[in-house]
């Protein structure tokens, strides 16, 4: 017999196995609700916060994918800084990424790491005029048109995205020169 203790505002009892899918989400919904009851906790979900028990706002959501936006909030958290121009190095590798859309509301960005997520469209990152270092190794990048246009951009890793036209590729790499890392096949 377990034995509770009504002295202590949260208490971890023992739960019964229950092994069927429905009865798992019961059993994490019945958790995450028993946690919020309990000071000092976050309830968390992909990096994204879903529960914060002090009542501290949560930054506003700057972009459009959730896993982006996690990768945003664990920046502000660690930073305790929530101003979206104070950031310009962001680090959001194998996120599962799959949108960037939003991101031009960090207009200091100078470093953007994106590595081994699903990201299709670079256009969102035409605004980022401070933007020197770029790296979108293997995700489904399929145009880079926009980073041709992008002033100081010096350094681009894109290996792994083998659906870019060779034309691109060429056209940036006359601009860049030698530190562009292309793939190893681009298309006609």
């Amino acid at each position: 017999m377990t034995t509770v203790n009504r002295d202590l505002p949260c208490q971890r009892k023992p739960l019964p196995v229950m092994p069927s899918g429905k009865a798992c989400c019961l059993l994490l919904l019945l958790a995450t609700f028993g946690l919020a009851g309990c000071g000092g906790y976050q309830v968390v979900l992909n990096d994204n916060i879903l529960y914060n028990p002090t009542g501290v706002p949560l930054p506003p959501s700057l972009v459009n994918d959730a896993n982006l936006q996690g990768c945003l909030n664990q920046v502000f958290n660690s930073s305790g800084n929530d101003d979206p121009e104070s950031i310009t190095l962001l680090a959001c590798p194998s996120a599962g990424i799959q949108s960037l859309a939003g991101i031009g509301a960090l207009p200091n960005l100078e470093q953007l790491e994106l590595s081994d997520n699903n990201i299709t469209d670079l256009r969102p990152l035409q605004n980022l005029k401070n933007l020197r270092v770029l790296s979108v190794r293997n995700n489904r990048v399929n145009n880079i048109n926009t980073l041709i246009a992008l002033p100081i951009l010096r350094f681009i890793a894109l290996q792994g995205n083998i659906n870019i036209p060779c034309k691109q590729l060429d056209e940036l790499e006359e601009k860049i020169g030698n530190s562009l890392s292309r793939p190893t096949i681009c298309t006609g």
